[in-house]
């Protein structure tokens, strides 16, 4: 059975130095990215694998199919997804998650900045509560060089 060490909001997705770095700090070579556009994107799949070690193993899921996986597939992973509505569907499947870093969310309408690099509206907040409450370490870092900073 496999368990998420990991999981991180950015709304990029993948790229190389998240991948890379997050991935190395917690002894990683095993990365999910939950999206479900993506997962049935075979383009954006390969040029998000171009930006992905090749020592680190890529797995494209929807959101749906994260925990499937894990009860099927043992390892440590990193888990990616965009955005704090898909992290809540992956924890209400059954997922366990202890630590959550959220490392960019864009400003968009109805989202106001909590950093930089970090944008949420009340239903993000919603969230962040809901999964601190059962548990889970929430921490704001938008590169593994920064200071880290609670969201909640």
């Amino acid at each position: 059975m496999g368990k998420i060490s990991l999981a991180r909001i950015d709304s990029r997705l993948a790229n190389a130095s998240v991948v890379e770095d997050w991935c190395g700090a917690y002894n990683l070579k095993k990365v999910i990215i939950a999206n479900d556009t993506t997962a049935e994107d075979p383009i954006r799949v390969e040029v998000m694998d171009l930006t992905i070690p090749d020592f680190i193993e890529s797995t494209y899921l929807k959101v749906g199919e994260v925990k499937d996986f894990l009860d099927k597939n043992p390892g440590d992973y990193f888990l990616l997804v965009e955005n704090t509505g898909d992290l809540e569907k992956i924890i209400d499947f059954g997922a366990q998650i202890k630590e959550i870093n959220v490392g960019i969310i864009h400003l968009s309408i109805g989202k106001k900045s909590l950093t930089e690099m970090v944008a949420v509206d009340d239903e993000d907040m919603r969230i962040f509560e809901k999964i601190k409450d059962q548990g889970s370490r929430i921490f704001i870092k938008t590169s593994i060089n920064d200071k880290e900073e609670k969201i909640i």
